[in-house]
């Protein structure tokens, strides 16, 4: 195997995302194509470091929900919309975060 690069901890890798939900590369592309992972940043190393994609740290996470869910024999719509779902209640948790947030909270976020 060759040495894995150096990189922002922050970003992971396709081979990252490989090896948290045991998939292959391939199917990281899929996946990617079928909008169950982000699409990943394209960056250059310059020569001899290449090219690589650099995904959000939260695509590791997504990457091993669609692993366990396609374990149980769900399809890549019925997953989709599980993300769709997800991501809803996120947004809206956010919101009543921050709706719940005290008047004088809210004011200095503004400044």
């Amino acid at each position: 195997m060759t040495e894995r690069r150096r990189l922002d901890p922050s970003f992971a890798t396709t081979t990252d995302i490989m090896e948290a939900a045991g998939i292959t590369r391939r199917t990281v592309t899929a996946w990617i194509n079928a909008g169950l992972l982000p699409r990943p940043i394209k960056i250059s190393l310059g020569s001899p470091g290449g090219v690589f994609n650099r995904f959000p740290m939260s695509a590791l996470g997504q990457a091993r929900f669609v692993a366990a869910k396609r374990a149980e024999g769900l399809s890549l719509e019925q997953i989709a919309e599980l993300l769709t779902a997800q991501a809803g209640a996120a947004a809206r948790s956010k919101v009543r975060s921050r709706d719940a947030a005290p008047k004088s909270a809210r004011a200095s976020r503004r400044r």
